[in-house]
């Protein structure tokens, strides 16, 4: 199922937000806007929200808008379970668990995408634990002790 062609923010619409947080899009780098207002998002958003029992076309389209309100600032990413539950009538544990997984698909993704990654939203990749070797020093007669006889 599908909900994507209607939680795309369309040109207007896009023109529109421009005009009323400038200061996001000043400050914001361009694939990051990109990553907000794509395709790929808009589905995982509405798979997540499918996913965990939600399956109003409505409010779904609610939860999409109010985590992009969450990336623009204009709600914090804390209140946003509390968001849906009130806004959009959601059982509270249902709005925690989108919140939760929502918020850390988005965080995962703004990860990837400030250290340079390719994203990509439809496929959630485990994390990967980089261990670094410390180099091995010559062994060498150590001058700081004193030889014990």
């Amino acid at each position: 199922m599908s909900f994507s062609n209607k939680i795309m923010a369309t040109e207007t619409e896009l023109k529109k937000l421009k005009e009323e947080y400038p200061e996001f899009f000043k400050r914001t780098p361009p694939e990051i806007i990109d990553f907000v207002f794509s395709e790929k998002t808009s589905e995982k958003i509405a798979d997540i929200a499918v996913k965990n029992g939600v399956n109003n076309e409505e409010q779904i389209e609610g939860i999409a808008f109010r985590v992009v309100w969450v990336l623009l600032g204009k709600l914090p990413s804390g209140n946003l379970a509390m968001t849906l539950e009130l806004g959009l009538k959601l059982v509270p544990e249902i709005a925690k668990k989108v919140a939760d997984e929502t918020n850390d698909f988005i965080s995962s993704a703004m990860v990837q995408l400030k250290s340079g990654e390719i994203v990509q939203p439809e496929k959630e990749l485990p994390g990967e634990t980089i261990v670094e070797e410390k180099p091995k020093r010559p062994s060498s007669k150590d001058v700081y002790r004193e030889s014990v006889e």
